[in-house]
Order: C-alpha cells, then sequence, then structure tokens
C-alpha cells in the first residue's frame, strides 16, 4: 500500500475565516463531495464525512475518535479554497522514507522543525482532534518559510532525497512570492500564507 505527502501553499487566516463566514454555498457544496467520499467506502471511524462538515462548520462538539474523517475534511476544503497543490509520491514505504529523508536533511544542516517529520505532525487546526490514523496534518507557519527556503536551497545538490527537497522549495518559493505579493496589495496586506501538509 502506498501513500501521498501533499503539500498546500494556503492562508490558515482564510481557512479559518471560510469556517466563520462561508461564501453561500459552500457548506452544501463542502457536504455533497463528501457524501461522495461517503459513498465510496466505509470509513472506519465514529463520524461520516458528511457529519465532520456540519461539526466543523457548525462549530459542534468534535469527537476524539474521528480525528482522521476531521482531516480529510480539511484537506477538501483547502484543495477547493485559494491554495496551490504540491505532490510528492506514491510512497510505498512512506513513513520509513520520510523519516529516514529527515535524518538525512537534520545531518545536513535544516532545523529539527523544519525537516518532514518535525513538521508533518503539527496539525494547525486545534479545534478538531489529532488523527489517529493517516492522513496525519502537518504545518510550517509563514514566519518560518523563509528558514525553509535558506535551509533547503543549502542542501538540494548534497542529499539523496534531493526530489523531496524539490518538491519542498516549490511549495515554499510559491508560498514567498504569494507573501510577498501580499505585502505589497495598495489595500492590505492579505493575509500571508502558510504550508500545510498532508500525508497518507
Amino acid at each position: 500500500m502506498s501513500s501521498q505527502f501533499t503539500i498546500y501553499s494556503v492562508s490558515i487566516e482564510n481557512v479559518a475565516a471560510l469556517i466563520r463566514r462561508p461564501a453561500p454555498g459552500t457548506v452544501e457544496t463542502s457536504r455533497e463531495r463528501a457524501a461522495a467520499v461517503d459513498a465510496r467506502w466505509e470509513l472506519d471511524a465514529p463520524r461520516t464525512m458528511v457529519e465532520a462538515v456540519d461539526d466543523i462548520f457548525g462549530d459542534r462538539p468534535k469527537d476524539p475518535e474521528a480525528g482522521h474523517v476531521y482531516a480529510l475534511v480539511w484537506k477538501d476544503l483547502i484543495e477547493y479554497d485559494e491554495s496551490t497543490r504540491f505532490d510528492f509520491g506514491p510512497l510505498r514505504l512512506g513513513a520509513q522514507y520520510l523519516q529516514e529523508a529527515s535524518e538525512e536533511f537534520e545531518s545536513a544542516g535544516v532545523p529539527r522543525e523544519l525537516t518532514p517529520t518535525g513538521f508533518m505532525y503539527d496539525h494547525p487546526f486545534a479545534s478538531t482532534p489529532l488523527p489517529r490514523h493517516m492522513p496525519v496534518i502537518g504545518h510550517v507557519p509563514a514566519a518560518r518559510v523563509p528558514q525553509m527556503r535558506q535551509a533547503y536551497g543549502e542542501i538540494v545538490d548534497q542529499v539523496v532525497a534531493a526530489d523531496l527537497v524539490k518538491v519542498l522549495l516549490a511549495a515554499v518559493d510559491e508560498t514567498l512570492d504569494f507573501n510577498a505579493f501580499a505585502r505589497e496589495v495598495p489595500d492590505g496586506p492579505l493575509p500571508l500564507r502558510d504550508l500545510v501538509t498532508f500525508y497518507g
């Protein structure tokens, strides 16, 4: 069984605003996409995708055993928000690969918190429980992205896991470019983008 490592350049601030004040039709279309997932397979969880959508938008109590279902909803919401997606995978030995790559990156000088295993479990959505199963959610705040660019830019030609570095750098550069634009908008600044990752 293979897994996927997906990185989004997206504003967490905008995602939070979407939940607080959804545009007309947002909840309905989210429920429709969730219902399609529910119809394809039975998730091993006490909540369906549709129920998880309603929990998130309705600010209802969250089931602590359904963290991975909420993670799927967050991924869907980010996918359909103003975001840019970068994929790495499929990975047959995903967890092992990412662990070994993180160790290699750290040995090459990347701060531990900026390696995949340093950020890929840093759940940015405090309103929902941590997933106990895949997908897991990670986060690199906008303020840390410039440091990430410097650290990975210095090792891209030095590591075995260079393909992963290149995908991470593509996501980082997209985020830095957007954030530079966001700071200069005449009526701005606009909310800055972060990196949000999903592994599973």
